[in-house]
């Protein structure tokens, strides 16, 4: 069967747009903390449909994907707290100039709702709710819990954590922890602030003292060995767009 003069034309054309759209698609491997999931899997879908770039994202825990860069993993963009990248820009595994600044993900302490609202907005009354607690429930610090290993040094910075310890229960990860306090197994949770945004039953003590430390620094660096460094480069800045600060704040954490 022949094909119309125009046909073959409209095929042609057809043909080049979609080689035009696709020839500058990139696959791009995300090394990140688990605390930015939720932000990630938001903008992920905007993020592909407007550069034609794919996100292959995986996550861990601070230290699990600190250990996979360090071991030289194939991929191109890590997120991270910054004195992690800072480290890897040393090790020469992020390319220089490349970090860019993303969210800060402040800890956060939680009680049941309705219960009383603790004034814990200095080192003092910081200090004074704790001890009162019956139990404090808080992420496992062995599995590298940003948040769990922030709050065992909180404890030793304050000089209670002798007294806490019969009061500690440890938990699998930071939303595990928010539900404790929403099940009512455990009346005050520690855990990063994110974790209790939107959980029912859950209200946060804030505001917390300005101590070092006590809000997380997300970054995102391009790695060193990356396959796709503009595409990589093109999503660390599409995340530190102002037009995704919404997102960020809606999720738990703060823009920049």
């Amino acid at each position: 069967m022949k094909m119309s003069f125009v046909g073959a034309t409209a095929l042609l054309c057809l043909g080049l747009a979609w080689f035009t759209g696709s020839a500058g698609a990139a696959e791009v491997k995300v090394l990140s903390t688990g605390n930015m999931i939720s932000i990630l899997n938001e903008v992920k879908g905007e993020f592909e449909r407007s550069t034609g770039h794919k996100l292959v994202i995986e996550t861990g825990s601070t230290t699990r994907i600190k250990t996979r860069v360090e071991a030289d993993e194939p991929a191109d963009l890590t997120i991270n707290e910054r004195f992690v990248l800072e480290d890897h820009l040393r090790q020469a595994r992020i390319a220089t100039g490349s970090i860019v600044d993303i969210a800060r993900s402040p800890l956060g302490i939680g009680v049941r709702a309705g219960a009383p609202k603790s004034d814990i907005s200095s080192v003092d009354t910081l200090k004074r709710t704790l001890l009162s607690a019956e139990s404090i429930a808080y992420p496992d610090p062995s599995g590298g819990a940003q948040d769990g290993t922030y709050f065992v040094h909180l404890m030793r910075q304050l000089g209670i954590a002798e007294q806490l310890k019969p009061k500690i229960k440890l938990t699998m990860g930071g939303d595990a922890a928010a539900q404790a306090v929403a099940s009512g197994s455990a009346p005050i949770g520690v855990a990063q602030r994110r974790n209790f945004i939107g959980l029912s039953g859950v209200q946060l003590l804030e505001p917390l003292p300005d101590l070092p430390g006590i809000k997380f620094l997300m970054v995102a660096g391009v790695l060193a060995n990356a396959r796709e460094p503009a595409a990589a480069t093109a999503f660390a800045k599409f995340l530190s767009s102002p037009a995704r600060a919404a997102v960020i704040t809606a999720k738990g954490m703060e823009p920049y």
